[in-house]
């Protein structure tokens, strides 16, 4: 991870002495500097014009970060362009891109109060499904309503990841989940208006058998369950789809979604052992989004892993249970680097993936780690429109200090609500 989010001894130098290689530190100035953040490695002359043009005299530098040393003399003049003009310039890119990073958050923020909402009452429906199962889907198709809608429409959607404290409750945060990542499936294959709805209602309605799984058997890790738990357990989805026959709102496709999210490509599933086409499309839609949550959010967090080793798990170790081009679907709009992956930039830079541009997933928005300011205004970096920067690789918790990790508050549980494109 190079000495990003690591202790670094910084010297003050003249500004006369810089040149490209060296890595310097504009902390002390991050209200006013115009550069993307406040430690980067100098790239070029016109770069350090920039910090002539702030009226800096000298600058902090990091010698073992530095690919080189200071100038012996003063560096060469300044060229044609003025330093004001340079300085004007950077400074209207910079309000460009804090412009981006306030629309992020207020996206974000957007989402969390939609999700909460949503979270309500689906807890309302989830409460009232075995004594007055008709009022539980009115209560649903409220939120499927909404959110099939959006993904309907032709306007571009992404999921956005939410802050830890959405994830309350793993059963309706998977729920939640598991109706949007299907969804998002759903949208890629050009579904109609209909079709995502009764995607949706049944990708909500997926383990509602569950309810009357004893917690004892629920709340077990997989590894741990006896046959008797295993056989417990499979029965949510038959106790599921007889709670949906009484209730017109559910089509055959819905109802397979509640019945059949558990079967695999290859034929290794349950409950009926059907493989490839005999699957009906929606189940094998609900199939990926299911597992992909149930990895990175399992019953007991510890269990889980990142948004990036589950694709890399479904894809290698697990890519015969699933609909081929429902997966290939799935991983090309999560991207390489999901919501909630940690990354290391080109440039050494850590953050956190928190959306993924829809054309282009593999140049997410990220939340970058910076000395220097409050996690509130970390700096959100779309990569779609800072071409010089890219993703490097996935990170793992552990490789990050603890203030970096205090700072990017990586999700032991991942929680994910869907905001409309931001007007051009």
């Amino acid at each position: 991870m190079g000495l990003w989010g690591k202790k670094k001894k910084f010297t003050r130098i003249a500004v006369e002495r810089l040149q490209p290689g060296m890595y310097v530190s504009l902390a002390e100035r991050w209200w006013d500097h115009p550069f993307l953040l406040n430690e980067f490695t100098l790239e070029s002359e016109e770069q350090i014009e920039l910090i002539r043009g702030l009226g800096m005299t000298g600058v902090l530098w990091c010698e073992e970060a530095s690919d080189k040393g200071p100038r012996e003399s003063a560096g060469p003049p300044a060229r044609d362009v003025s330093g004001a003009d340079l300085l004007a310039r950077a400074r209207a890119k910079r309000e460009e891109r804090r412009g981006k990073a306030t629309q992020a958050r207020e996206r974000t923020l957007g989402a969390e109060k939609a999700y909460l909402h949503a979270a309500s009452e689906l807890r309302d429906a989830f409460a009232a499904a075995h004594s007055s199962p008709q009022a539980a889907v009115d209560k649903a198709m409220g939120i499927v309503a909404e959110v099939a809608g959006a993904f309907s429409s032709n306007q571009d959607v992404s999921i956005m990841l939410l802050s830890d404290r959405m994830a309350s409750s793993n059963l309706h945060t998977h729920a939640i989940n598991v109706m949007l990542l299907s969804l998002m499936i759903g949208k890629s294959q050009q579904m109609g208006e209909g079709a995502l709805n009764q995607l949706g209602l049944g990708t909500l309605f997926h383990d509602i058998g569950k309810l009357k799984v004893p917690d004892a058997v629920r709340m077990k890790p997989e590894a741990d369950w006896t046959r008797a738990d295993h056989a417990y357990m499979q029965m949510h989805t038959e106790l599921g789809a007889k709670m949906t026959f009484t209730l017109p709102e559910f089509s055959p496709a819905a109802r397979a979604v509640v019945a059949m999210h558990h079967e695999h490509w290859d034929g290794s599933g349950y409950p009926f052992k059907l493989a490839g086409d005999k699957i009906p499309a929606a189940a094998r839609l609900s199939a990926v989004a299911d597992r992909y949550d149930d990895l990175c959010n399992p019953a007991r967090m510890h269990d889980g892993i990142s948004p990036s080793e589950a694709l890399s798990r479904m894809y290698t170790a697990e890519g015969a249970h699933f609909d081929p081009e429902a997966l290939a679907r799935f991983i090309k709009a999560m991207g390489v680097y999901p919501p909630g992956s940690l990354v290391e930039l080109s440039n050494g830079a850590v953050g956190l993936v928190t959306s993924v541009n829809r054309d282009s997933a593999l140049r997410p928005l990220v939340t970058v780690w910076q000395a220097g300011t409050k996690a509130e205004e970390a700096p959100v970096i779309d990569l779609a429109v800072e071409p010089e920067l890219g993703i490097k690789r996935a990170l793992r918790v552990s490789e990050l200090e603890p203030e970096v990790r205090d700072y990017l508050n990586p999700r032991a549980r991942t929680a994910y609500f869907y905001a409309r494109a931001a007007a051009a």
